[in-house]
């Protein structure tokens, strides 16, 4: 057998807050949330030792493609210490609010780097309920824009295919659309306005500049806490040859030596 990485594009990991409800709809909050978590230490909880199956620290935008920038880039690489978040939390005016987060112990990589994020939250003071269920469960009730306490949630984990996040078009988890955006609903005018922009741009140097405001408003907003970028490995037998790499397998160009 051949081990190695067919999808050269892998995953985006990500955990999703709940704009709409609870302490995570505050926007201090969730900034103190994304602070307290470190990326690399949650990708090596998913993915191991192995530094070429994954990277971090990471933007919201791919690294490697057209609109990965920098803009921003130190809140991720230079995190503050524990008590700076205690303080950032205070200054947001949390007060020991519950926190719902859905874990889901089947999924391996979710598992792992939820378990990562879970004790990063409770060593910075926030009050997690930690509950844990299988992945279906959580694709149900994701969907409810209840309140926690009537059976809604705060934050889950997730994955996208990293192909998605080369611009700002197809990156779901980007979009500031409200009640019409994937689940967790933020509501960003100003982000919407610039993703519209950037598709009707032409001017490269506009397209970049865009990116970096999309960014640059996306770590002050914490549309979603950026994990990683995760590349699980493959398996096939030694004798063929051909396997074409990309963001999702094909079955053409494969022959048996």
């Amino acid at each position: 057998m051949t081990v190695g990485a067919i999808d050269n594009y892998g995953t985006f990991g990500a955990m999703r807050p709940n704009h709409l409800h609870g302490p995570t709809a505050n926007v201090g909050v969730r900034r103190a949330m994304m602070a307290a978590i470190d990326q690399v230490e949650t990708m090596t909880a998913a993915m191991g030792t192995d530094a070429s199956l994954f990277r971090a620290p990471v933007g919201y935008f791919l690294p490697g493609t057209p609109s990965a920038n920098e803009a921003g880039m130190e809140t991720v690489r230079q995190r503050p210490g524990t008590e700076a978040i205690k303080r950032m939390l205070r200054e947001a005016g949390y007060a020991g609010e519950r926190i719902v987060c859905m874990h889901p112990t089947d999924q391996t990589f979710y598992d792992a780097f939820t378990s990562v994020a879970v004790a990063a939250w409770r060593a910075v003071g926030l009050n997690i309920d930690d509950q844990s269920m299988d992945w279906g469960t959580i694709v149900q009730r994701r969907t409810s824009m209840e309140p926690p306490e009537k059976g809604g949630w705060s934050v889950f984990p997730s994955g996208f295919p990293a192909a998605e996040y080369r611009d700002p078009v197809f990156a779901s988890n980007l979009r500031g659309n409200g009640r019409q955006a994937w689940f967790g609903w933020p509501d960003d005018p100003e982000v919407e306005r610039m993703r519209e922009a950037w598709m009707d741009g032409t001017d490269k140097a506009e397209l970049k500049r865009l990116d970096q405001a999309i960014q640059t408003r996306s770590f002050e907003t914490v549309p979603f806490i950026p994990l990683g970028q995760y590349l699980p490995p493959s398996a096939w037998r030694s004798n063929l040859r051909g396997i074409l790499k990309g963001p999702v397998p094909v079955f053409w160009n494969v022959e048996k030596t």
